[in-house]
């Protein structure tokens, strides 16, 4: 079964884990939360408290 674009440029890999936490892996690995693809997958996936959440926690 072939990625699609967007799973295959954000690093999706073969294990399971729900969105919140892939969110959360990217955000720790260095992906800027303002990138374009990081925002698509906040919006697709509903995780705009996540994201507001890993914020706060940041400061």
């Amino acid at each position: 079964m072939a990625e699609t674009g967007s799973e295959a440029e954000l690093g999706r890999s073969n294990k399971s884990a729900t969105p919140g936490d892939h969110l959360r892996h990217l955000l720790n690995v260095g992906w800027e939360p303002a990138s374009p693809l990081i925002q698509k997958y906040v919006l697709d996936h509903q995780l705009q408290r996540d994201l507001e959440e890993w914020l706060v926690s940041r400061k």
